[in-house]
């Protein structure tokens, strides 16, 4: 698992702006999703929601400083309660220390420790975010690890004042590529694949790139030098709601320098990131395991990387909700196959459950929750893993925003894009003939029927009018 892979950003999907040639191979011997849907486009919300099966709006996990309820029935109690080491290496945003089942559990604060003095390289990193000026003032950065439990700091974060500022003229790290935390979290695995290789494990290595800090080692920052990235053309905004509109408008007021040594790191650490992964998965070659592992690669959200004038996630857009989505069982599931099924990512869940031959957890938690869901809101896939070329789901769902004023909800068919925008005016996009979605059509009366029926179906999955966390 990676953070923040824009899912069309593999050699592998036709784009070779960044090739990627470990998922690639793991995409060779599996079925790759092209149409993979994240919860919700925010690091915690849509993580919690994987290992709970549950959307956002079920367990209240919504921002990046909620913290999950420990009474939730994870993915890794429901592997360990069946006779499997569960694992986790690496960033699951967890917020505090609970470790949600699972036993083997190595964090960031492990590498932080590995680093010693070296982590001033990585606190100057934090410090000089290429979109967020105001990370040089707190240096305090949990959705990088930098504290990785929230509150860590009360008075604080220690690194202000002690801190270079830079000015962007390259995004190469002053570490060496051995001494990142994604190529440590390679290793940690490796090892772990090697010593219980013949114990039935659940292992998640979750990487941190191509999130920030945006600073790749050098090898890989010089393939994307600042000064040549281009930035997409931002297009027509009028039409988008006026929360939208705002945003662009604050990114732009950024500069073209910062937007460029944005996009100049991501690609740089997403280069970089698929370098480890093939470290991973070579193990699982070299250990003899491929036949008896099923192997997923996916991430947490996408990246907006410049379409619409925009960058990260923090909106409903198709790159920032996309995720890439692959299963690998070579022995097992077809290989080579691509299936344009409309998938929500939650669904790994009861998938690998599935495939796994466990019975269905009965329940949601581990102890009684008032108002807990009895049953899990996401669906299996085994069924189009199976046959790629099944329909699969009519649609597909996706929210933000839950805790604001203006709170945001999306349906996804094959064809169409409906955003209600609870607060602010409402989406709706063509992809048959604007697959771009640059053409707000909410207010086109050859399109009322269409609107009306996903209005309806999107207020059936679930009603924003009834949503505890909306600020009035």
């Amino acid at each position: 698992m990676t953070d923040q892979h824009r899912a069309d950003l593999m050699s592998c999907a036709g784009r070779d702006l960044v090739p990627t040639p470990n998922i690639d191979l793991i995409a060779s011997r599996g079925v790759r999703f092209t149409n993979a849907y994240c919860p919700y486009p925010v690091c915690v919300a849509s993580r919690m929601a994987l290992l709970t099966g549950l959307y956002a709006h079920s367990t209240g996990a919504i921002t990046n400083r909620d913290r999950l309820d420990w009474r939730y029935r994870t993915i890794a109690n429901h592997f360990a309660e069946n006779g499997y080491l569960t694992g986790l290496i690496g960033k699951m945003h967890f917020v505090d220390a609970h470790n949600h089942g699972f036993e083997y559990y190595m964090s960031i604060n492990d590498w932080l420790m590995y680093l010693g003095p070296k982590v001033q390289h990585y606190a100057n990193e934090i410090a000089n975010h290429p979109l967020g000026p105001h990370f040089f003032k707190t240096v305090d950065d949990g959705g990088a690890g930098l504290p990785d439990i929230d509150g860590l700091w009360p008075k604080g974060s220690p690194w202000v004042g002690n801190v270079e500022k830079w000015n962007f003229d390259n995004m190469a790290s002053a570490l060496e590529p051995e001494d990142h935390l994604d190529m440590f979290l390679a290793r940690e695995a490796a090892k772990f694949i090697t010593r219980y290789r013949k114990q039935p494990f659940f292992l998640v290595t979750s990487f941190m790139k191509p999130h920030s800090p945006f600073y790749p080692p050098r090898q890989w920052a010089e393939k994307y030098p600042v000064d040549k990235m281009m930035l997409p053309k931002t297009g027509e905004i009028s039409r988008y709601p006026q929360h939208i509109q705002r945003r662009i408008k604050n990114m732009a007021s950024l500069g073209e320098k910062r937007q460029k040594a944005h996009r100049a790191g991501y690609l740089g650490n997403l280069a970089f990131v698929d370098t480890c992964v093939g470290h991973v998965y070579k193990t699982l070659e070299q250990e003899n395991l491929l036949d008896s592992t099923i192997v997923v690669y996916t991430s947490d959200h996408g990246e907006m990387d410049g379409d619409h004038g925009l960058f990260q996630k923090f909106c409903l857009f198709e790159p920032s909700v996309q995720v890439p989505l692959i299963v690998s069982y070579p022995k097992h599931l077809l290989q080579n196959k691509l299936t344009a099924a409309l998938t929500e990512y939650i669904g790994l869940y009861p998938t690998l459950n599935e495939l796994a031959g466990l019975e269905a957890p009965r329940k949601t938690t581990l102890l009684d929750i008032p108002g807990a869901p009895e049953r899990m809101d996401a669906e299996s896939f085994a069924g189009v893993l199976r046959d790629p070329d099944a329909e699969g789901p009519s649609a597909a769902f996706s929210e933000y925003n839950l805790r604001s004023k203006i709170c945001e909800y999306m349906i996804r068919t094959r064809r169409y894009k409906y955003i209600y925008n609870h607060g602010s005016t409402h989406e709706l996009y063509d992809h048959e003939t604007d697959p771009g979605e640059f053409v707000n059509r909410i207010d086109d009366p050859s399109l009322k029927k269409v609107r009306n029926q996903l209005h309806d179906r999107l207020f059936d999955w679930y009603n924003p009018e009834k949503n505890p966390f909306h600020q009035a």
